[in-house]
């Protein structure tokens, strides 16, 4: 992706998350931002903006996030010294805006207050936050994003993505907990290291079956998955005999079953002739550390991909608006698209049926 250069001149400057500056910045900051501020910049993938003043102390400090597979960066703070002038709010922004771009950026998010601070009204309006595109918003199909639902526990990320696209293709359903746990009582297959786990595609492709809805699945592992999962042989053996009775029931029912990888762009033609698509990835390029975690992608447009992302992490203080609709580019997707040694791919595919319910 082209770089756009960042204008440094004018007391303007730009700190990742590993500069130097910090140190020196949080100093010079009044204590309860300078608070805020550090706490911020340890978190990964955040980018500050500074604006100095002619004696070279900061009298502006905007913040952003974003996880680092994402397109999408949220403003997480803006401070300004009395001494600020607001004319000058632009020109931050666009400093921020142009480095966010120079790192796949391409669309900030605000809350309204944010919004309201860095003069953001022309923005977007979401739930409960605004939007803005760099270089305008890919030209998509004029879906709404299904509403998003938080996983209530760690192992349950494949049934909430499910229930969010129930809800999705059935507007008339509210996914909650009650149905949360239910579709994961009927899909999991996983015994994790220290308690319950998650759920397998067959097992999720049969709980949306039963829901009257068209499902399809890709699975290119011919064997049983996520058996790295367990810590003994006898936890193997059970999610070895639950996943292939899974995979019995799902063929007997009629279930089509599509042995190999999927190539991202069939995720596209699956999206265009109305499926949404539950999708196993692993967590590495987005939260650093390797884990098996269904979202759900819901839309595309120009090489760009949305998905509801089920988990909102705490230790990087994420809200709704860092995980709904959330923009990523197709070969940043088609990265994450796979888990395991040696690698599979697995999505469920989920369409409306005669029947929702």
């Amino acid at each position: 992706m082209q770089r756009l250069p960042v204008n440094a001149a004018g007391g303007m400057a730009v700190l990742d998350a590993r500069a130097d500056g910090w140190t020196t910045l949080t100093a010079a900051l009044p204590q309860d931002i300078a608070r805020r501020v550090s706490t911020l910049q340890a978190i990964a993938g955040v980018v500050g903006v500074v604006q100095h003043s002619a004696e070279g102390r900061p009298v502006a400090v905007m913040v952003g996030q974003r996880r680092p597979a994402a397109a999408m960066m949220r403003i997480v703070l803006f401070w300004t010294a009395p001494s600020f002038f607001p004319a000058d709010t632009a020109r931050v922004l666009e400093t921020l805006e142009k480095e966010a771009f120079s790192h796949g950026v391409l669309c900030l998010r605000a809350d309204e207050d944010i919004a309201g601070l860095v003069g953001a009204r022309s923005w977007q309006g979401r739930d409960g936050f605004r939007e803005h595109w760099i270089g305008g918003r890919p030209d998509r199909r004029p879906e709404a994003a299904p509403p998003l639902y938080p996983q209530s526990i760690g192992f349950t990320c494949g049934p909430s993505a499910l229930a969010m696209a129930i809800a999705g293709l059935d507007p008339a359903t509210q996914p909650d907990r009650a149905l949360e746990i239910e579709l994961w009582r009927e899909a999991t297959t996983i015994i994790g290291p220290t308690g319950p786990g998650g759920c397998d595609p067959y097992g999720l492709a049969l709980a949306a079956h039963r829901r009257g809805l068209r499902v399809e699945v890709f699975m290119s592992s011919e064997q049983p998955i996520f058996l790295d999962r367990a810590s003994t042989d006898e936890r193997r053996g059970l999610m070895e005999f639950v996943q292939t009775g899974f995979k019995r029931e799902a063929g007997l029912v009629g279930i089509p079953l599509r042995p190999r990888a999927f190539a991202i762009d069939e995720l596209r033609q699956a999206l265009d002739r109305g499926f949404l698509a539950l999708v196993l990835i692993d967590q590495a390029p987005m939260m650093g550390y390797t884990c098996p975690h269904w979202i759900l992608v819901h839309g595309h447009g120009e090489g760009v991909y949305f998905i509801n992302d089920p988990w909102i992490e705490p230790d990087r203080l994420e809200q709704p608006a860092d995980v709904l609709d959330l923009p990523v580019a197709g070969a940043m997707l088609d990265r994450m698209a796979w888990y395991g040694t040696p690698a599979y791919r697995a999505a469920v595919l989920v369409g409306a049926g005669r029947r929702i319910g």
